[in-house]
């Protein structure tokens, strides 16, 4: 049950609200505005934050999707797989790659593909996510090997989507937000 309640101002009645309207698909607020609305200073940076890192980064797509579902993967933040699943598919993962994503046992290592069905920079991304969600520091040669293949704008684009998501992850599981906190990821369908 979640642990704060939902706040849906009507439309024109909240400036804050309205403007979180603007970025969601179709104006409709979800549970997790509806939970942040309780404080809508931060709603608001909230928004306006996440928006940046997913309407406005150099990041392709599915790269951007692979690093959010990792974070939701290893975090155990069902909502957010659930959100996010589908706009991965959008973007171009395949079940293949969501189920390497959702596997926590690929984690930390060079070989994190066994079936090597993600490219060189996802995998190398994967490994970054990995590092900064479980253990905050990122070694040097994972640093370096993501330099390689990305721009130093795209390194600090990766770096605050990986930071907001796990912003994003504990949010969604200390609020129990959309009754989702206990659920764990679910699997992907033929994995």
């Amino acid at each position: 049950m979640p642990r704060v309640p939902y706040r849906y101002p009507e439309p024109g009645t909240d400036p804050v609200a309205d403007e979180i309207r603007k970025r969601r698909q179709g104006g409709k607020l979800l549970e997790l505005d509806g939970a942040l609305l309780n404080a809508p200073d931060l709603a608001a940076g909230y928004s306006s934050l996440l928006g940046a890192v997913r309407q406005r980064n150099s990041l392709p797509d599915d790269l951007r999707e692979l690093l959010i579902l990792r974070v939701a993967a290893l975090n155990g933040a069902a909502y957010e797989w659930l959100a996010h699943a589908p706009i991965g598919q959008k973007a171009g993962l395949t079940s293949e790659q969501l189920a390497v994503i959702r596997d926590e046992n690929t984690a930390l290592s060079k070989n994190v593909d066994p079936n090597h069905v993600l490219s060189d920079l996802q995998r190398t991304a994967l490994a970054y996510a990995d590092w900064m969600t479980k253990n905050v520091h990122v070694p040097q040669d994972v640093f370096d090997t993501l330099k390689g293949l990305l721009d130093n704008k795209q390194i600090v684009e990766v770096t605050m989507t990986v930071s907001a998501y796990n912003a994003v992850s504990r949010i969604l599981i200390a609020l129990d937000v959309g009754d989702k906190a206990g659920e764990k990821v679910p699997e992907v369908p033929g994995h």
